[in-house]
C-alpha cells in the first residue's frame, strides 16, 4: 500500500489506477495458481509425520525448477509453477514470450488432479504418527 501511495503522490508514469488494480489482480491470482501447483507436494508432505520441513524443501526444490523450464516456452506452459505467470499473462507483451492457457491451465488442472488423489486415498480417522522421542535417561545426583 506504500508503494502505491508514494507512487501517486510523487506522480510516477504508469502508476494510474487501472494498471495498480490489474497488477493487484494478477499477483492474487498468480498467489492462488502458485498454491495449486504445490498442493501435491502440500498433500505428499501431510502424511509424513513432522513432514513439514521435507515438503518445505521439497517445494522451494519444485519452485526453483522454474527457472529451468523457463527457458523454453513448451516447458514453461507445462510446469505447473511457470503455468501459473502464463495464466496471468505475464510478459505478454513480449514477442519472445508466447503463452498457451489452454495448456497452462491443463497443467494446473493435472496437478490438481494429482493432489486430490493423494487426499482422497489418505486414511480416514486415522491418528497421525507422530516421531518417537527417545526415553530420557534420569541422571544420579551427586557421585
Amino acid at each position: 500500500m506504500f508503494t502505491v501511495t508514494a507512487s501517486f503522490l510523487l506522480g510516477f508514469p504508469g502508476g494510474d489506477f487501472p494498471a495498480v488494480m490489474q497488477a493487484g489482480l494478477q499477483i492474487t491470482f498468480n498467489c492462488l495458481f502458485l498454491y495449486i501447483a504445490v498442493l501435491p507436494i502440500i498433500a505428499i508432505a501431510a502424511r509424513i509425520p513432522n513432514g513439514h520441513l521435507i515438503g518445505a524443501v521439497i517445494a522451494f526444490v519444485y519452485g526453483y525448477g522454474g527457472m529451468f523450464a523457463a527457458g523454453s516456452m513448451t516447458l514453461a506452459n507445462l510446469y505447473p509453477v511457470t503455468a501459473s505467470m502464463g495464466l496471468i499473462g505475464y510478459r505478454s507483451y513480449d514477442a519472445a514470450v508466447h503463452w498457451n492457457p489452454l495448456l497452462c491451465m491443463f497443467s494446473l488442472l493435472a496437478a490438481l488432479l494429482i493432489a486430490a488423489a493423494f487426499v482422497a486415498t489418505a486414511k480416514k480417522g486415522a491418528a497421525p504418527k507422530t516421531a518417537k522421542k527417545p526415553k530420557r535417561v534420569i541422571t544420579k545426583k551427586g557421585w
